[in-house]
């Protein structure tokens, strides 16, 4: 194994190794949240020259290998489930012990910190799917390693002092968007509360650079994107669209869908009245969700377990690199074009 010296510590936390220097030999001045950092990391990795009158009062940091992961309402059968398993694998191999608080949405809305916050030591935190701004700044608080799998509007990252994962959307809705364009369809819809979070308001804007690029009005009567109870989610989609889809002549000639949750909703809602897909209205969705075996939707695909993974491993590295900059990682899925927008000839 490498001898770990002074160089080593200041490479690993970004910072010159004259100030590990002043550290180790207690010379000069060095903010104390700086010389805490050190002398954990030079615990961490296993240090041998470090004075014992520094390493008082400080765990190794090897032990700290519980991570807490945050999540709402997560359905473990399909999207959610599948992230879970992704972080839960990645970080078994790290060996990593991994806490699940769930929440339920009025949970999240009236968020507290777990209790596994003051119980357990942990190394780092996930969180998936909670878009409440206080709950975001409370986690802040704890000063602990973070990474968000999206975020609401309104905060920045700087704000949440995390990392954050997002699967990419203004391109890929825009490419979606532009292929119904070129297919002849100027009647286009968008569902999805664009109000919710960072991913679904850049789908949205996905959505409005196709039309502006090819000079074609915004049919505002087809666009519901604005927050209406658990819309993202919920049976509001049809009991919104019911209107909509029972007047034959005012139907739009396709939907771009924020998710292929909406999606199959809309779907199911329009056959329920008789209309048929894609031969009277053409549907996009987004996520590549496998309903049944079913792959006739038009679609954006990532996989959903790398998601996971990427979470973990991202969360790994903030652990090991503390002092660099936040980031926000943008994760670019393929663009699947199916049977659902294929307009006949």
């Amino acid at each position: 194994m490498k001898n770990v010296g002074i160089n080593e510590i200041a490479e690993r936390l970004n910072i010159s190794r004259n100030t590990v220097s002043k550290v180790m030999n207690n010379r000069g001045s060095v903010a104390d949240k700086t010389r805490k950092k050190i002398i954990e990391t030079a615990i961490e990795m296993g240090y041998s020259k470090l004075p014992e009158h520094l390493s008082e009062g400080y765990s190794n940091k090897n032990t700290m290998k519980n991570i807490l992961v945050i999540a709402t309402s997560p359905d473990f059968s399909s999207f959610w489930g599948k992230i879970i398993n992704g972080i839960t694998k990645e970080l078994a191999d790290r060996e990593y012990q991994c806490f699940y608080h769930f929440l339920t949405f009025d949970q999240a809305a009236h968020f507290t910190l777990p209790k596994l916050v003051e119980s357990k030591e942990l190394a780092g935190i996930i969180v998936m799917n909670v878009y409440n701004i206080d709950a975001i700044k409370s986690i802040a608080t704890l000063g602990l390693p973070t990474v968000y799998y999206d975020l609401p509007l309104g905060i920045d990252i700087r704000e949440a002092k995390a990392d954050v994962v997002v699967a990419e959307g203004r391109k890929s809705v825009f490419y979606l968007t532009e292929q119904l364009i070129k297919q002849g369809d100027r009647k286009i819809g968008f569902i999805g509360d664009a109000s919710y979070c960072r991913s679904i308001e850049d789908r949205w804007r996905g959505f409005m650079r196709a039309h502006e690029i090819y000079n074609i009005p915004i049919n505002k009567e087809y666009c519901f994107t604005n927050k209406q109870g658990h819309f993202y989610f919920g049976e509001e989609v049809e009991r919104t669209l019911e209107e909509v889809f029972s007047d034959r002549i005012n139907l739009p000639e396709a939907f771009v869908c924020a998710n292929d949750a909406i999606a199959y909703k809309v779907i199911n809602q329009l056959k329920a009245y008789g209309y048929r897909i894609p031969e009277d209205i053409r549907i996009t969705g987004f996520d590549d969700i496998d309903v049944l075996g079913e792959k006739e939707l038009t679609s954006v695909g990532i996989d959903i377990s790398d998601i996971g993974i990427r979470l973990a491993e991202q969360l790994a590295w903030r652990i090991d690199h503390p002092t660099r900059n936040n980031e926000m990682i943008k994760i670019y899925g393929d663009i699947h074009f199916r049977k659902s927008t294929e307009r006949p000839v």
